[in-house]
């Protein structure tokens, strides 16, 4: 019988465990940035964008974070240490999912210090576009975490930025549309707008970068509570369980940037001699148990001190 390691270590095109470890869900931004059918104005999209971030607020907050991944993914993600590409981590994780996975196989857990862009005490759902930068909806930033919509619940924080941004939206549209007929729908006009320009890839990139520009004053101008919304279940770390049906999330998300792996946590069932640090070059823990390993992780968590 051939253990796990060598089972990934397979030929990948006949592995189904080894995948090539792209982020999930991936669009390109000329795409996701004009899609605003299902929730309209709410489905706007919001850079969780380290340059952004950076020049807003200059002192991110550091701390040591989990990456779940599978074993192919472990290699892409040492080759980005110390980058300003962004991916997801977490602080809590049911064990069960440790094991079987997000968006990849599971079964590899990435112990690291890293800067945190943004903290959930849910699932965000950011997602990357093609060059890496991740984003979240503005419903994902004003909603109160729940079963059915997780969110960072900013909207008391927040109340003038829905008009805020809307105000940029409609100056970019009356500066490019040739005719803004929906107007003053904002939603349709700037859904029409991304289709009038899809195939004049240098006009949309002054439009893309005309939104990057209006959406980074727009929340230079909220940074004192946005940081304070983006980074506070940092300080806490522990997920509160539904008013209503006392269900708690399976998985919290940070996403972060810049950072450094400690350790490599195998989440596989292997016997430990199977495995050493020349296979990542980085030290590993092997675990025969999946609850062992998301015990350690509650106990590394609780331990953090910013």
């Amino acid at each position: 019988m051939i253990t796990f390691k060598q089972y990934l270590k397979e030929d990948i095109s006949t592995n189904p465990f080894a995948i090539a470890g792209k982020p999930a869900w991936t669009e390109s931004l000329s795409t996701m940035l004009f899609d605003l059918p299902r929730a309209g104005f709410k489905d706007v999209k919001i850079p969780i964008s380290p340059a952004i971030f950076r020049r807003i607020w200059p002192k991110p907050v550091r701390t040591k974070v989990f990456h779940l991944t599978d074993f192919d993914g472990v290699k892409k993600v040492i080759k980005m240490q110390g980058g300003k590409r962004s991916i997801s981590a977490f602080f809590n994780m049911d064990d069960i999912v440790i094991e079987t996975g997000i968006k990849s196989e599971g079964g590899f857990v990435l112990e690291m210090m890293a800067d945190v862009l943004a903290a959930s005490q849910d699932d965000m759902s950011s997602q990357p576009d093609k060059t890496g930068r991740r984003w979240m909806t503005f419903s994902t930033l004003m909603n109160k975490p729940t079963d059915s919509d997780p969110g960072l619940g900013g909207a008391a924080k927040l109340k003038r930025m829905e008009n805020d941004i809307k105000e940029m939206l409609i100056e970019i549209i009356m500066e490019y549309a040739d005719d803004p007929k929906f107007m003053p729908n904002v939603n349709k006009s700037w859904i029409a707008l991304g289709k009038e320009y899809k195939s004049e890839g240098k006009i949309l990139s002054k439009i893309i970068k005309d939104y990057l520009d209006g959406m980074e004053k727009v929340m230079k101008k909220y940074a004192k509570p946005l940081g304070t919304i983006f980074t506070d279940y940092v300080k806490k770390r522990i997920q509160e369980p539904d008013p209503d049906s006392g269900d708690k999330p399976m998985w919290d998300e940070l996403v972060v940037n810049n950072f450094t792996i400690e350790k490599v946590h195998v989440v596989t069932g292997d016997d430990p001699e199977d495995w050493d640090e020349t296979d990542f070059g980085l030290p590993i823990k092997v675990w025969n148990d999946r609850g062992s390993a998301a015990a350690y992780i509650r106990t590394t968590v609780s331990k953090i001190k910013l």
